[in-house]
């Protein structure tokens, strides 16, 4: 019979679940305390959630968000990394914290933006630029051609201007 404390357990990730933009599932074994505790401040810098829950309340949180592909794999020691803003959040904290501390933290598997990513495909999402990367790159392409455009009609002109000045000045 569940306890009420599983059941607000359940509750509270069947909603952080369903709300996530990306959970990264890692596997902590082995890790100090002071790591640990780093690895949580970083995440919190991100604005990154991460979890340790056991495998049985997770399955049931998964399925009651309406995760599927998940529940399998979920064996061993697990935590969880959950972006509410930005999928690739929780993936460059990691790859950060790896390259900062020498400490390997594997990634089983990852919910990314609806679909169920695998070990073996998560080294691309490392690559991925951040969601205000992507952004900012977007404005950049709308804005180059409009100030290409108004640079031209700045040159144009400004030649007319002058042309106006040459034929103002030869009929003095």
């Amino acid at each position: 019979m569940p306890t009420p404390q599983k059941e607000a357990v359940v509750q509270e990730m069947t909603e952080k679940f369903s709300n996530a933009s990306s959970i990264f599932v890692t596997d902590f074994t082995g890790i100090d305390v002071n790591s640990v505790s780093d690895l949580r401040r970083s995440f919190r810098e991100a604005n990154v959630e991460y979890r340790v829950v056991k495998n049985t309340l997770a399955r049931m949180s998964l399925d009651n968000a309406g995760i599927s592909g998940m529940q399998e794999k979920l064996v061993g020691v697990n935590s969880y990394a959950i972006s509410y803003e930005d999928p690739t959040a929780p993936i460059k904290v990691l790859e950060k914290f790896k390259k900062d501390t020498k400490i390997e933290i594997p990634i089983k598997l990852a919910y990314f933006e609806g679909d169920i990513v695998d070990s073996d495909n998560i080294a691309a999402l490392a690559k991925l630029p951040s969601k205000d990367e992507l952004l900012g790159q977007f404005v950049g392409m709308i804005q180059s051609p409009l100030t290409k455009f108004a640079g031209a009609l700045s040159n144009s002109m400004q030649k007319v201007a002058g042309v106006l000045k040459s034929l103002e000045e030869s009929k003095q």
